[in-house]
């Protein structure tokens, strides 16, 4: 009985709230199988079979396919457990499977009881924001000396010197949620992530500890913690091999049409699984990749729910030969992968933009909203990778501003079709800029998938976090 309670076996519990945080914990727990652990990941009825596909080749009666130079006998296993919430209705811990083996819980940020969990079981808790440890590096400074309080205006520039020897400043209106009023999307909700951050052993991150430039490092001196990073976690699995990738019509149609492209000659637009656009916005944006050099695949969420009018713009406007319109999800991780591919103008999602790193792919920045304008600033200023297309303010309304009555009709585009035109040259351009870019994106992509090879910073990370768990 000795023996087997020390055995590695993580619970790990992402938040609900989106694909973008379920997708790379469910990868986390891939990762974690393979160097030997045995995981469970806790998630609801609704989102099971998202979770299932990811890991149906890792049944607890199969071994998991060994990564390169582990030896055999290393494999683990992956449980899906789905379990109505909220979790003290459903009986947990009650209703977790092996809690007498359990040796480690890592909790998406809102699943602030799982600390409980951990403590009643005598086990270390460690959350997952899903953000990069850039951007959670400047939050904790920002909650520590609270610049932002000494400005006079939410257009005025807050400094945040979080990391040494790069500028970082962004407006108080485009900070992070935490530090909003109480009367929005900065309320008690926010303090309860931060309180639940404040308790917790330690953070996993979603990066490699060469890509932020010391962050990680330097977010485990501010707090106290361990701080792992594992990433990129969407390297878990082939790009061709991903269980999305060619099982939906849209997304074989996407890789049929790539594929009669030129290298290097499509822009990929997507704008992540959460946030929508106003419909002004959205026109002007159509209107610039409409007209633009090179040949586009746009990803528009929330298509179906958009006003008539701009429904009827789209069925008119847009030939599919130049530009395809993807009206649901596409298998982002092989686009960005496709040899056609040359460029993502993206809304710099951690999600995305990690996985755009690990794809070599330079990238257009347009953040909407969250802790997506710091991971600007590290994608253009740190990382140079990136160029920006201007965007000053959050999107607003950004979980429903495509939708019918989700916006003010009166919400005007604050990009306009020119000033997207300008970006997509510069992302595209074929100079002395563009070619460094690419340069530094593929020496990212080289250095990313060091980090997951064995001895590489993130494999190790993981033998780490394993083999602390059993101590």
């Amino acid at each position: 009985m000795e023996s087997a309670t020390k055995e590695p076996h993580f619970v790990l519990v992402p938040w609900q709230g989106g694909i973008s945080h379920i997708i790379p914990m469910t990868d986390i727990g891939r990762l974690l199988a393979s160097h030997g652990a045995a995981v469970t990941i806790i998630t609801t009825p609704a989102n099971a079979a998202l979770v299932r596909s990811r890991v149906e080749d890792l049944a607890t009666t199969t071994p998991l396919p060994l990564p390169p130079g582990a030896s055999a006998g290393a494999a683990g296993t992956v449980t899906v457990t789905a379990i109505p919430f909220p979790a003290v209705e459903a009986g947990l811990p009650e209703g977790c499977e092996r809690l007498d083996l359990l040796r480690c819980v890592v909790a998406g940020m809102c699943h602030s009881w799982a600390l409980g969990l951990a403590r009643e079981l005598g086990v270390p808790c460690y959350i997952f924001h899903g953000f990069g440890a850039f951007a959670l590096l400047c939050i904790e400074y920002l909650y520590k000396h609270r610049p932002h309080e000494a400005v006079s205006s939410a257009d005025e520039l807050v400094n945040i010197p979080a990391l040494p020897a790069f500028e970082c400043r962004v407006s108080r209106l485009q900070l992070p949620p935490h530090f909003a009023p109480s009367t929005t999307m900065g309320g008690g909700t926010m303090q309860e992530i931060r309180e639940f951050d404040v308790a917790v052993d330690g953070v996993v991150v979603n990066s490699f500890d060469e890509l932020e430039h010391g962050s990680c490092a330097l977010l485990a001196a501010a707090t106290g913690k361990t701080v792992v990073a594992v990433g990129p976690v969407s390297l878990c699995r082939s790009p061709h091999l991903d269980p999305q990738a060619m099982t939906t019509d849209d997304a074989r149609r996407v890789m049929e049409w790539l594929d009669t492209k030129e290298t290097r000659s499509v822009v990929y637009v997507s704008f992540g699984s959460a946030g929508c656009m106003p419909p002004a916005q959205l026109m002007q944006l159509g209107m610039a990749l409409g007209s633009c050099h090179w040949p586009v695949v746009w990803v528009v969420k929330g298509a179906d729910s958009m006003p008539d009018d701009v429904k009827k713009w789209f069925r008119e406007t847009f030939d599919s030969k130049k530009c395809l319109v993807v009206r649901g999800w596409a298998p982002q991780v092989a686009i960005l992968a496709h040899r056609a591919v040359g460029g993502f103008l993206t809304h710099c999602g951690w999600g995305s933009t990690l996985e755009a790193i690990a794809a070599g792919m330079p990238m257009a920045t347009w953040p909407l909203f969250a802790e997506q304008f710091l991971n600007e600033r590290l994608i253009v200023d740190v990382l140079g990778v990136g160029v920006s297309v201007g965007v000053t303010k959050p999107t607003e309304n950004v979980l429903s501003a495509g939708q019918l009555n989700g916006s003010r009709a009166d919400v005007e585009a604050e990009v306009g079709m020119e000033q997207v035109m300008k970006t997509l040259d510069r992302l595209m351009d074929e100079g002395d800029e563009g070619e460094q870019r690419r340069r530094k994106a593929q020496e990212l992509k080289a250095k990313a998938n060091g980090a997951l090879e064995k001895g590489g910073s993130s494999y190790m990370n993981l033998e780490k976090l394993i083999q602390s768990s059993v101590s």
